[in-house]
């Protein structure tokens, strides 16, 4: 019973997401147009030539410099430098609904869910608005929340994901030393952790990316290209650089661009839940493919040349954005991401069922962003 009363407040989690129309209250820290220097090459962001670089460009095209400040070619071909602050990434709450774009300045902007509060002023390489608070991961790599209740002495992280965890509020930070951790709010829903409980899980072996979603579900990708999986099921074996992971499918990008995704983690039978992945799953032709992500209806790839391609679980194609994109990350049923002229754009599809998971339909970002 508990269980068909989470998929059930999913579904409605997605239909208050719809609602919003992606342009609630934001949290916002903004430093303005003047870039503070040194963040150039960061994750997300598209990098074109020095700023005022004479290399010739068509008219109208647009590109983010090193510095992360946006350039657009004139009529007599020429780099234009402006004042826009590219986005470096966007990160999407895997349940409620809340986005947040941080720029390549370090500042951020939140909107959708707002539980109040702003995170202490510096410079951050992503911000993610959970249901507690927002949590941020400064450039020198500490973790500092709003809200969220971090226990002290963390290692310095490399990046990391907020989500819902075993009914608390967690945070998975991949650590710079290659170790993972699952961090538990203790204070989630006002209730303590129980005494058996331990705030801060930490997971054995030498990580290049660690990745959560809701109810404590967690997949990683060791240094040496293996798969690790938290439910403890066989592992597919081969070399991989990054995963795609939702309660109802997973799949792996390879070393060499290829996209394999494999048999739905356990969450399916736990949960009794009939329209899960199986016993057909995506399959991607073309590529290489340099990135994947995933939301509770369909796995996402960007290609070489920054193209998104997006398949149900059961193997259908979903009609995406023509536009090249950098960065991209799925929630519940929406699809955000980073285009290469440093602008974000999200995507939603119909929900939980894949009788309502139709073509992806822009969604309205906060005008101010």
């Amino acid at each position: 019973m508990a269980l068909e009363r989470r998929a059930a407040r999913l579904v409605a989690a997605g239909a208050t997401m719809l609602a919003m129309g992606c342009s609630g209250k934001w949290t916002a820290q903004e430093s303005g147009a003047a870039m503070a220097g040194g963040a150039g090459g960061s994750e997300g962001t598209a990098q074109g030539g020095d700023p005022g670089s004479a290399e010739a460009c068509a008219a109208g095209e647009a590109r983010c410099n090193a510095s992360g400040l946006r350039e657009t070619c004139t009529s007599d071909g020429a780099w234009s430098v402006s004042d826009f602050v590219c986005a470096r990434n966007v990160a999407v709450d895997d349940e409620v609904g809340s986005t947040c774009v941080t720029k390549a300045d370090g500042s951020y902007r939140c909107w959708g869910d707002d539980p109040g509060g702003a995170l202490p002023a510096e410079r951050y390489r992503r911000v993610q608005l959970a249901r507690q608070g927002l949590i941020g991961l400064t450039e020198d790599g500490r973790l500092l929340a709003a809200g969220t209740v971090l226990p002290d002495g963390l290692p310095p992280a490399s990046t990391f994901r907020a989500t819902n965890m075993w009914d608390y509020t967690g945070v998975c930070p991949l650590f710079v030393d290659g170790s993972f951790a699952v961090v538990l709010d203790g204070t989630s829903f006002n209730r303590p952790l129980p005494p058996d409980e331990d705030a801060v899980r930490r997971m054995e072996g030498s990580f290049t990316q660690a990745f959560c979603v809701f109810e404590g579900l967690a997949v990683g990708v060791r240094s040496d290209g293996s798969l690790w999986q938290s439910h403890g099921t066989e592992t597919p074996p081969g070399e991989f650089t990054e995963v795609a992971f939702s309660n109802r499918i997973f799949c792996a990008l390879t070393k060499a661009g290829g996209i394999r995704c494999f048999e739905p983690n356990f969450a399916c039978s736990r949960t009794g839940i009939v329209d899960c992945a199986g016993p057909e799953y995506p399959e991607f032709s073309g590529g290489p493919y340099r990135s994947i992500t995933a939301t509770d209806g369909a796995v996402c790839a960007i290609d070489a040349e920054g193209a998104l391609t997006c398949r149900r679980y059961d193997g259908a194609d979903m009609p995406i954005d023509a536009g090249r994109f950098t960065f991209i990350e799925g929630g519940n049923s929406v699809l955000c991401g980073v285009r290469t002229d440093g602008s974000a754009a999200c995507f939603r599809h119909g929900g939980w069922s894949l009788d309502e998971v139709g073509q992806f339909v822009p969604a309205a970002l906060d005008p101010g962003w």
